[in-house]
């Protein structure tokens, strides 16, 4: 196990997320519908014409991805500057996934940020951090360090703490919408 991966107490709630928001996924789906009529807790193909016809696979810089067209572009620019940083961080970034059709995890008719490809699990080295234990990997608090600066809401500040998880923040989202570009 190598030191960016070793669990730490979580810094605390105040310290986290100051002037980020969670991402507003009621407002998007308010503006551009569902990702797809029947959502389970199984990862499922996008069907809806909107969000299919934004979603780009690209490499961002350690792994390649799949989600929402501006989400992936604003991951690679927060890569671009983890790179530069914190190489060490950088190399040992993988990830679980951002693009899964789904409901929440244990919260049947909530939808997911994952399913309109908003949203972002790390691992390190290969691992997971673990949901829910309070502690988060040495390597995500130094990975939020940079994400924040780009707008990403941190989930470990979630009433289950999800270290490994990162969204794109509300203002952002209002941000894109204000530019016509959402």
């Amino acid at each position: 196990m190598s030191y960016l991966n070793e669990l730490v107490p979580m810094p605390a709630a105040s310290s986290i997320n100051g002037g980020i928001s969670p991402c507003p996924t009621n407002l998007l789906v308010k503006r551009h519908g569902m990702p797809r009529a029947k959502l389970t807790d199984q990862c499922a193909a996008v069907t809806s014409i909107y969000w299919g016809g934004r979603m780009v696979t690209k490499n961002v810089g350690p792994f390649r991805v799949t989600g929402f067209d501006l989400a992936v572009e604003l991951l690679t620019s927060s890569l671009a500057v983890v790179r530069q940083k914190q190489p060490t961080l950088y190399k040992a970034l993988g990830t679980a996934g951002m693009l899964c059709c789904r409901h929440v995890r244990g919260v049947p008719g909530l939808l997911s940020n994952h399913a309109l490809g908003m949203a972002i699990d790390f691992t390190i080295d290969g691992v997971l951090d673990p949901r829910g234990d309070g502690k988060v990997q040495r390597g995500l608090i130094d990975l939020y360090g940079v994400m924040k600066g780009f707008g990403w809401f941190w989930g470990a500040e979630f009433r289950i703490e999800d270290g490994m998880h990162f969204e794109i923040g509300a203002e952002v989202i209002r941000q894109w919408i204000n530019q016509g570009r959402l």
